[in-house]
């Protein structure tokens, strides 16, 4: 079940989680992917503020989710030639806070900034339909849901 609205924001989750996660018949594991809006120059929720809401959204998944099942997956760079409102250096910074966070709450972490960075062309993992250097593509995706398959059958994250 996938509640991710395009363009959110922590903010924007912190008001939906509890109608879209909390009340929702219930998965056996939670993805949580946010940051990479927050961090944007032209909509910068500050770094303090985004790690708040995600311990408020973690306090309220955590009321029907154990940690272990829970995964915080950190934001992934971007191509900096195409996209110029995100840094990735900003990115890395609220991927930490993203990991920070996790740990105080037990729930596990995929860090998808660090899985796209360690490809021989970024620009290609991050080159979707809309060519922003932001969007991935089938690439990216299938990055991200190898290492979530991973993830569930226990070979990483523990």
């Amino acid at each position: 079940d996938n509640t991710a609205v395009s363009g959110d924001q922590t903010p924007d989750l912190l008001r939906r989680v509890h109608n879209d996660v909390v009340t929702r018949p219930h998965a056996d594991w939670g993805f949580i992917l946010i940051g990479t809006n927050d961090a944007a120059a032209h909509k910068l929720v500050p770094l303090t503020e985004f790690t708040a809401n995600l311990q408020q959204i973690m306090a309220q998944v955590r009321t029907v989710y154990t940690g272990g099942h829970v995964v915080l997956i950190t934001p992934p760079p971007v191509d900096e030639r195409r996209q110029r409102t995100r840094s990735n250096v900003r990115i890395h910074e609220y991927g930490r806070a993203v990991q920070q966070v996790a740990g105080q709450y037990g729930a596990r972490v995929l860090d998808l900034y660090q899985l796209f960075m360690r490809e021989p062309q970024l620009a290609a993992v991050v080159d979707g339909s809309l060519h922003d250097g932001l969007h991935f593509g089938k690439y990216g995706y299938g990055i991200l849901a190898d290492a979530m398959l991973e993830m569930i059958d226990g070979t990483v994250g523990k």
